[in-house]
């Protein structure tokens, strides 16, 4: 049996791919909402891992290499609601085998956890290419958010979705004077006046193909 530990802090996402995937009879399927992952890792040792960037009390992104110096042979499935333009790339660098939005069926995710498993790596198709074939403007936000590092993207990213500098903090174990500074040093390598001129930096999450 082939394990998968399927990592999302939503439960109805974690049913529906459970159920979806231990109808592959060569599969056996773990869920968690991703606290004390490591640990976890440690004891369920899976084949694949399918993890979400957005959890309650850690950030996947930052989690990614210390998994990937950990368990070096581990395959690991992005499945997460950011765009892919921005994160895709991230995640690969970061150690990911694929990534996979949840705006695609549910259908399409077995397929791919097999050809991970047996080898390959799946991201959107023209990932690169297409960055480079974009807007003038679309080139410049990307090139600024490159010099953004991991977690000022992620505080960027929650700052985004409305949630406050306190609720920032809390999310990723950081203090509110740090939250504060990775907005201030965000805003200088930016030069903008005002920090929500920032979200607009952050595309929709858009259907991969």
């Amino acid at each position: 049996m082939t394990k998968i530990l399927l990592v999302d802090d939503h439960p109805a996402i974690c049913f529906a791919l459970k159920v979806l995937l231990d109808k592959n009879p060569a599969f056996t399927v773990t869920t968690s909402s991703g606290e004390n992952l490591l640990a976890l890792l440690h004891r369920e040792l899976p084949s694949l891992l399918i993890l979400d960037l957005e959890l309650k009390n850690a950030d996947g992104l930052d989690l990614l290499p210390r998994i990937r110096h950990h368990f070096p042979a581990l395959r690991v499935l992005v499945y997460t609601n950011q765009p892919a333009a921005v994160y895709a790339p991230r995640t690969l660098q970061a150690g990911a085998s694929g990534f996979i939005n949840k705006s695609l069926a549910l259908e399409r995710i077995e397929p791919v956890c097999q050809l991970l498993l047996d080898g390959y790596y799946c991201f959107p198709e023209g990932m690169f290419a297409s960055m480079a074939e974009k807007s003038v403007e679309k080139h410049e936000a990307q090139t600024l958010l490159a010099r953004f590092s991991d977690r000022e993207l992620a505080v960027l990213n929650y700052l985004k979705q409305g949630e406050s500098n306190k609720e920032v903090a809390d999310r990723l174990a950081l203090s509110n004077k740090t939250v504060s500074t990775y907005k201030a040093r965000m805003m200088k390598k930016s030069g903008v006046e005002q920090f929500e001129q920032l979200f607009d930096l952050i595309s929709p999450s858009e259907p991969d193909t």
